[in-house]
């Protein structure tokens, strides 16, 4: 019984870079995106063809206004607030752009969550349950999910010995 928000990511191929942070959390609620990850800025543009990778995410709910929209419409939207990043921004420099969304992005951690977080080992004898709603109190990470995986591991090796 875990809600989730929803993600809207939107991916530019930009032919130079947006900025030079590698990353840029946004906490202003009137940017329609959280987060500018500028993927090129760690990784080296070389092996994209010298074009440069930036991501633009949010996590809105299902029913927003912003996850029901277009990829094209997302772009134009988030324009006037890139050039807030760069002023020298401008729609020239994309050269592509990809628009994707998840409906369970990220687990609602509530009030009293971990009363109600989901056991490992479920009901039913050899299936076992690892997932972002169960890395409470850590936020959702790559790290702590190879953490998980590997304590649930031990338990599916630790229960097969046992019977």
């Amino acid at each position: 019984n875990v809600q989730y928000l929803s993600a809207v990511l939107v991916i530019l191929v930009l032919d130079r870079p947006l900025s030079d942070k590698y990353w840029i959390n946004i906490a202003d609620a009137n940017m329609p995106f959280v987060g500018i990850i500028e993927h090129t800025n760690m990784i080296d543009k070389s092996l994209y063809g010298g074009k440069h990778i930036v991501y633009l995410s949010n996590y809105p709910s299902r029913d927003s206004e912003l996850y029901q929209k277009s990829g094209e419409e997302l772009v134009e939207e988030f324009i006037p607030y890139l050039r807030q990043i760069n002023p020298d921004f401008d729609r020239s420099w994309i050269l592509e752009h990809y628009h994707h969304k998840v409906d369970g992005a990220q687990p609602i951690i509530g009030v009293n969550y971990s009363q109600r977080m989901p056991a490992h080992r479920t009901p039913i004898k050899n299936l076992y349950l690892a997932n972002t709603t169960q890395i409470y109190p850590e936020d959702r990470g790559t790290n702590y999910s190879v953490r998980m995986g590997r304590q649930v591991a031990r338990m599916v090796m630790e229960d097969a010995a046992a019977d």
